[in-house]
């Protein structure tokens, strides 16, 4: 390396001191060579790590085309009976079926032109107003002496109420005013009128109309409209396209995508395959040739390898038959450490039992009792079968009165809901039925919907008005006003759902009842469990276990929460050698610069040693010098 030093390379003392500052040198370069190795051998590691989270995002991309029910439900086909006359193509999620219809009309777009022929845009139109009239409102546009027919035009246009209006030349020689709703539909129609001569005078072009259906026949006949010729809420995920009526029905068809279903699933199979080859790779150890791979012994890299081999392996759905394994639908582990994927296997299964298949794929959760339903579960929720005990039931707030009876004056209570109060007016002589309608013609009115009154047999003949929330829990509460008539005074809240799930506590919200700790720990069901059914058990009723499975994609989904991200396994792993890597960085600088310092100081005494030996080699030319001058004199005398 460069030095500004200057170096008399051995002048004086015959060595090659250049080349002996560069051996010791090198010598002591040896540790920063090692370091180098050392961070080449982390930085392979990060490089590895750094491939193994390129395949982990492909899962992640291949698993969120079919995690859910509803990315599976998407997968489907639309298809109608007649092009020419519908179209029909799926747009979201759609259940399997068909709906048969024939077409009575087409959505039109209403349109209406001047009766007066103008010889051009340049026309003058005259001075007055013209109206259009749409959806009930007036919208007025005032000409002058100068406004041209192009003027008037864009004078409507500027009014943006879903109207536009053109110039239309029809024949070369003469021009219409021409208006023309935005939007299809018999809602979008309008009318004009003018105190302008030229103006004052229009014709339908086109009549507003909506697209009619007509779904099945005789007097049950659905008829069905809407504004546009593009239909998307008649089936649900589909859009139909109407393009023409038709004199007979024409049927469209939603059905499975199996080619679609079951190329996203190979997909992912191949993304899975792709990250354990190259997880293989880089933790193989050859034991015939004595060489290992980047990643071998690093258990971070077995452990996902594992895992990804458990998430699609070891899934099991008890509520799936026949189709509770991977291995039944096609997705085997072989002996390399990969999965095989038969997609004829796949495709089978689809057509035999789709929704089977899906509970194997997603997250599920099923119960076998009609009182208790599935919610959602968490991440912490342990995949199994949790038995749910239900010790007091969910309840409204409610009240019922006393036995109804007509009064011959008016009578009037308040009702309070939250932080709203409204005045409920009985009038006189009022039946039980025409006093339920007011009660809840009233509490409507101030917005009170969450409370509802209705008629309760009280046995016997009796009946009586009942009060009470349209929710469950706690939460629920309503006051009726002291003094109230027909027995309904008081403060009335409801009660939450309590009970266990697979013997862990459980929090009641509603009918909502939540598992707090253990395996069952976030599993969310919905009990509809009466006070009586609670009772007649002896205050402890068991509706049976309800079954959790995440499923393939809940597991991987699950295995990739954990790997991948800030946090995530592969991150951690990269941050722990991208740290070797810095500290192998800084060592070597340190290093570097006592070596520059250690030549530079080489170099010095070197030159000094020179520069010494340079000085006394003079000496001793001069003591020669003298000593001969000396021997000469002698000799001469």
């Amino acid at each position: 390396m460069g030095l500004p030093i200057f170096n008399i390379g051995g002048l004086a003392s015959g060595l090659d001191t250049a080349a002996m500052i560069d051996a010791l040198v090198e010598v002591e370069k040896i540790p920063v060579q090692q370091l180098e190795a050392r961070q080449a051998d982390y930085q392979a590691k990060d490089s590895a790590w750094q491939t193994i989270s390129t395949r982990f995002s492909a899962i992640r991309s291949a698993l969120d085309a079919v995690d859910s029910e509803s990315d599976l439900n998407k997968l489907i086909t639309a298809a109608s009976s007649d092009d020419t006359i519908v179209t029909a193509s799926p747009t979201g999620a759609a259940d399997p079926g068909s709906i048969t219809f024939t077409v009575d009309a087409l959505a039109a777009k209403h349109q209406v032109a001047s009766d007066t022929n103008f010889s051009g845009g340049d026309a003058l139109v005259g001075a007055g107003t013209f109206t259009i009239t749409k959806g009930g409102s007036d919208y007025v546009v005032t000409a002058t002496g100068s406004t041209t027919l192009n003027g008037m035009a864009q004078e409507i246009n500027g009014l943006d109420i879903g109207v536009t209006a053109s110039v239309i030349s029809v024949d070369g020689t003469n021009s219409k005013l021409v208006l023309s709703a935005d939007d299809s539909g018999a809602a979008n129609t309008f009318t004009t009128s003018s105190t302008i001569a030229s103006l004052n005078s229009t014709s339908v072009v086109q009549q507003g109309s909506d697209a009619q259906l007509t779904v099945g026949s005789g007097p049950g006949a659905l008829t069905i409209t809407r504004a546009t010729n593009t239909i998307t809420d008649l089936v649900a995920g589909v859009t139909i396209d109407v393009k023409q009526t038709s004199a007979s029905p024409l049927t469209v068809t939603v059905a499975r995508d199996l080619d679609a279903t079951t190329e996203k699933v190979s997909g992912l199979v191949t993304a899975i395959n792709s990250a354990l080859s190259t997880l293989a790779d880089y933790t193989r150890y050859d034991v015939t040739t004595d060489t290992a791979g980047v990643l071998a012994g690093d258990s971070a890299a077995r452990d996902l390898a594992f895992q990804l081999r458990s998430a699609l392996s070891s899934v099991v759905n008890e509520q799936s038959g026949e189709y509770a394994v991977p291995s039944a639908i096609g997705i085997s582990l072989n002996r390399s450490g990969t999965f095989d994927f038969n997609e004829t296997k796949l495709r089978e299964a689809l057509e035999a039992d789709w929704s089977a298949v899906a509970g194997l794929f997603t997250v599920s959760g099923s119960a076998v009792d009609s009182r208790l339903s599935y919610v959602t579960k968490t991440s912490a929720t342990v995949d199994g079968a949790y038995e749910v005990v239900v010790t007091q039931a969910a309840s409204q707030a409610e009240v019922t009165g006393s036995d109804y009876f007509t009064w011959f004056f008016d009578r009037s209570f308040d009702v309070t809901y939250g932080t709203t109060t409204t005045t409920v007016n009985i009038p006189a002589w009022a039946s039980i039925n025409a006093a339920v309608d007011q009660i809840n013609s009233d509490l409507d009115a101030a917005g009170i919907t969450a409370v509802r009154a209705s008629i309760e047999d009280l046995g016997g003949g009796d009946s009586g008005i009942k009060l009470a929330t349209t929710g469950y829990g706690s939460a629920e509460s309503f006051i009726v006003e002291a003094g109230a008539p027909f027995g309904l005074a008081g403060t009335y809240t409801g009660t939450d759902v309590a009970g266990t799930i697979g013997g862990q506590a459980a929090t009641g919200t509603g009918q909502r009842l939540v598992a707090n700790a253990g395996d069952p720990s976030g599993i969310q069901v919905n009990v509809t469990a009466t006070a009586a059914e609670i009772s007649g058990a002896g205050g402890s009723l068991s509706l049976g276990d309800v079954f959790i499975s995440s499923g393939m994609m809940g597991a991987l989904d699950g295995l990739l929460d954990e790997a991948e991200g800030a946090g995530g396994k592969i991150s951690r792993a990269r941050d722990l050698w991208q740290a070797q890597i810095d500290a192998a960085e800084d060592r070597i600088e340190t290093l570097l610069d006592r070596i520059d310092r250690k030549e530079a100081l080489l170099v010095k005494q070197f030159a000094a040693l020179e520069s010494a030996m340079s000085t006394l080699s003079s000496q001793a030319a001069w003591l020669a010098a003298q000593l001969g001058s000396t021997s000469s004199g002698q000799s001469a005398g």
